[in-house]
């Protein structure tokens, strides 16, 4: 699906007819927002002209002025003129709360730095490369040293270019790790290539300005947004990168009046981890009276028959392997059971003994056991999630198809009662309903928010723990889920998917939704 600019307008046209009572008096924003948007199109050299770096910018920089933010933009600029509009951005961003830079034209890697090329290179060597360019480690220092609450880099800069073809460079960018409260995007996953676009703003800058003025969303979810959106709309041809060590939670736009919606999955996740570690069956059966089909549902309905046969509140006895195994893999292992809600605790012991409370007391609890028992967890809730999302996907491909549709005739009605005053209700009826499916499509964004997070959770987690011989036979083979029924071909199918995500998965992907392009289904 290519960037409608329709749509945008529609969207900001719905948003200040209906959503803007429902703006104010919540959490203030703070007031030092500054933001550098650099596109470049033009080129001194032949071949290197782009679509839509300079359209990017203007549209980008609209939208973030409607958010606050004082924007420098430079469009077409040398590498000189880029570094002065660099030293500017430095200047305004001292002590502010969000610095963002956003860049959109060529760049590339060389020497193990990213460069992003002016509109000043002519040259046909690395040198001219290096001497017409400005390296993203610049534009890092200089946040750096300007020491704002937040620091966004936005690179929409890993487009086709003519120095990959002559042998210059390697394709795409390289990655580069952001320190304390910095956050870098990139359009594409390292060494791939993103697509400039054939409308009025390429595919990721499309997406990030559908997504950038949603009330309420932290900029890490709202990037989540934007990777699904790319991954979707090119058919997982480009998978956008994000590296983040942020130091709390920043929205662009300010959340509403209106009560948050409920977030089933965390309540869900929440209800589970109060109870994870309890011997008492009463806690598990108000599990089931509020989440009858919850995700941990099968695990509940499991302790409830332990527990009825085991009245006990001994706990099983400590095999050496656990006491002595590696603190990080238990944590994570720990920490899928639900027994854990913080990784990085240095005391395991209260986690520990809630395991054992789960082992018969008949048996030993050891290091390899707990990680069968997390990845046979794992496994289950990953299956049952990817089933969620690929739901979720289809019905957000379905809404959208609509809402093009319901945009398509409300801008005929709305020509028409231009003139003819008799159309009027029937034009509010028709804005009614487009308000009606584009709130639709939050509901089922934010469910994906919630889905999208959490596998991606479980999948970065059992990279940590899983043992080497985990097949998807596990799902209902004993440990946490003994009396678990088969649920069919499809949790062996999801299962699977998992178990070659997790083998798939290393670092260099983790920060990407790779794994989504395989949720793709034509059509």
């Amino acid at each position: 699906m290519i960037y409608r600019r329709g749509f945008f307008l529609s969207f900001c046209f719905l948003v200040s007819v209906f959503a803007a009572p429902f703006f104010g008096g919540s959490r203030l924003l703070a007031a030092e927002r500054v933001a550098l948007l650099i596109g470049n199109s033009e080129y001194a050299s032949p071949g290197m002209a782009l679509l839509n770096p300079v359209n990017d910018v203007t549209a980008l920089g609209a939208a973030l002025r409607g958010l606050d933010f004082q924007v420098i933009e430079a469009a077409n600029k040398d590498s000189a003129a880029m570094e002065q509009a660099l030293d500017q951005f430095g200047s305004a961003a001292q002590g502010a709360d969000i610095a963002l830079f956003f860049y959109a034209g060529h760049g590339v890697q060389i020497g193990g730095a990213n460069h992003l090329i002016g509109t000043d290179f002519s040259g046909s060597d690395l040198e001219a490369l290096r001497r017409n360019s400005m390296t993203l480690d610049r534009v890092r220092d200089v946040i750096a040293k300007a020491g704002p609450n937040a620091g966004i880099l936005l690179i929409d800069a890993c487009r086709n270019n003519p120095f990959t073809d002559k042998g210059l460079v390697e394709q795409g960018l390289i990655r580069a790790r952001g320190g304390a409260g910095l956050l870098i995007a990139y359009a594409t996953d390292p060494g791939n290539v993103a697509y400039d676009g054939t409308g009025q703003n390429s595919i990721f800058t499309a997406s990030l300005l559908e997504h950038i003025a949603t009330p309420d969303l932290d900029i890490r979810l709202m990037l989540g947004r934007v990777r699904q959106q790319v991954v979707l709309d090119t058919n997982g041809r480009q998978v956008p990168w994000v590296e983040e060590s942020l130091l709390g939670e920043y929205e662009f736009a300010q959340q509403t009046a209106e009560a948050a919606p409920q977030d089933e999955t965390s309540a869900d996740l929440a209800f589970w981890r109060s109870i994870a570690a309890s011997n008492r069956v009463e806690d598990f059966e108000k599990y089931l009276q509020a989440y009858p089909a919850g995700l941990f549902a099968p695990f509940v309905r499991d302790r409830i028959r332990f527990l009825s046969g085991n009245p006990s509140a001994n706990v099983a006895p400590a095999g050496k392997t656990l006491s002595g195994a590696d603190p990080q893999k238990l944590s994570a292992a720990l920490a899928v059971l639900g027994l854990l809600q913080e990784t990085r605790t240095r005391d395991l012991g209260p986690a520990l003994d809630g395991y054992r409370r789960q082992v018969p007391v008949t048996e030993v609890a050891t290091a390899e056991r707990l990680y069968k028992d997390a990845a046979q967890v794992s496994v289950f809730l990953a299956a049952t999630t990817l089933q969620k999302l690929r739901t979720d996907i289809v019905a957000l491909r379905s809404l959208e198809r609509t809402l093009t549709i319901a945009e398509d005739a409300l801008a005929q009605i709305e020509e028409i009662a231009r003139t003819n005053p008799a159309a009027v209700p029937i034009l509010q009826q028709a804005q009614s309903d487009v308000y009606d499916i584009f709130r639709s499509r939050g509901v089922i964004l934010r469910r994906l928010d919630q889905s999208r997070s959490y596998y991606d959770g479980l999948l970065n987690q059992a990279v940590l723990f899983f043992p080497p011989d985990i097949g998807p036979s596990i799902v209902s083979g004993g440990g946490q889920l003994q009396g678990l029924e088969h649920a069919g071909r499809q949790i062996d199918e999801d299962a699977a998917l998992f178990l070659r995500h997790v083998e798939q998965a290393d670092d260099s992907k983790k920060g990407s939704y790779q794994w989504l392009a395989d949720l793709i289904t034509p059509g």
